[in-house]
């Protein structure tokens, strides 16, 4: 069976530093092109992992191609075009900031017979695997994440001289009815920041319910769920100096407790992400999905829920 052929759009950090070097390794892939609206950025990728083509329009880049990677900071509208092309399609989480929105999108992929995959790459992670299994009655726990380094860590991985994060150039994304400003806040935090530890959470305990949320005048949230016995689970996402890092989760259960930590950005082991595209190559293979839209759609919902319940501790917005 011939590889799978696919492009990339979006040319940052995660393509850099995570995809494009598992998918330019596999034997079950082929990268056609690639396309960024910073054309330096493309020519970069397609030099740096050999790929053959830089493309300059969607039409392009999906020309030819059986999925595309979605790795940009909006994703919605490549979605969008991917699956009217009838193109499946891969996207970075989240899907988008609305769940209704995302729903939507998996419809329209549904409805068109392609596959739309979702990087909900903790899933493949062993070590979270690892938990559930050790601990299969959890009562509790938290989740931290106090990230200082992303910038620098981004910095290490990207060609000399190209900025760090473009997000400041992305359109607006589509949110959902009804929230107050600081609301709004502490979804993009707990979707863009926070979405490792909610897919760690829901893998490991199962079904998890929104309880409170709070979002302070830098940006920490700090969110309580509940699971079906209504035992707590608290996850924190803060904003610390430069040059710290904490990424762990904490879980009790009768008699014992675990404790699970990852490395920094961008340093650890390509392991569960060559595990997703390997899963996600077999669904291609076989047409059926690996379940991570539905996954997904779950994330989202649960951090809206938080979103909804948040109260602010002053101003966000400096």
């Amino acid at each position: 069976m011939r590889p799978h052929r696919i492009a990339v759009a979006g040319c940052g950090a995660a393509a850099f530093g995570l995809h494009l070097p598992v998918l330019t390794a596999s034997p079950a892939w082929t990268v056609t092109a690639v396309l960024d609206r910073h054309t330096a950025r493309a020519h970069a990728a397609a030099g740096r992992f050999g790929v053959p083509a830089v493309a300059h329009t969607l039409p392009e880049l999906l020309d030819g191609a059986d999925m595309i990677a979605v790795t940009t900071g909006v994703h919605h509208t490549l979605i969008e075009e991917a699956v009217k092309a009838g193109t499946h399609v891969f996207t970075e989480k989240p899907v988008t900031l609305d769940p209704a929105y995302s729903a939507r999108l998996h419809a329209q992929a549904r409805d068109a017979g392609v596959l739309l995959e979702v990087g909900t790459v903790r899933l493949y992670d062993p070590a979270v695997r690892a938990l559930r299994d050790r601990l299969l009655s959890p009562n509790g726990g938290w989740l931290v994440k106090a990230d200082g380094v992303d910038a620098a860590a981004r910095a290490h991985i990207l060609p000399d001289g190209f900025a760090t994060y473009t997000f400041a150039d992305d359109p607006p994304q589509p949110v959902p009815d009804g929230l107050e400003p600081h609301q709004e806040e502490a979804l993009k935090v707990l979707l863009w920041e926070g979405y490792h530890q909610l897919t760690a959470l829901l893998a490991v305990v199962g079904s998890v319910y929104p309880a409170a949320c709070a979002i302070g005048p830098d940006r920490a949230v700090h969110a309580t769920a509940t699971d079906d016995h209504g035992q707590p689970y608290t996850i924190v996402v803060a904003r610390p100096g430069g040059g710290v890092f904490v990424e762990s989760f904490h879980l009790t259960g009768d008699d014992s407790a675990a404790d699970l930590s990852w490395p920094a950005p961008y340093s650890g082991p390509p392991d569960p992400f060559a595990a997703m595209w390997g899963a996600i190559a077999d669904a291609l293979d076989s047409g059926v999905p690996t379940g991570s839209a539905a996954f997904a759609q779950r994330v989202e919902e649960l951090a809206l829920g938080l979103a909804r319940t948040a109260t602010s501790l002053g101003s966000t917005h400096g």
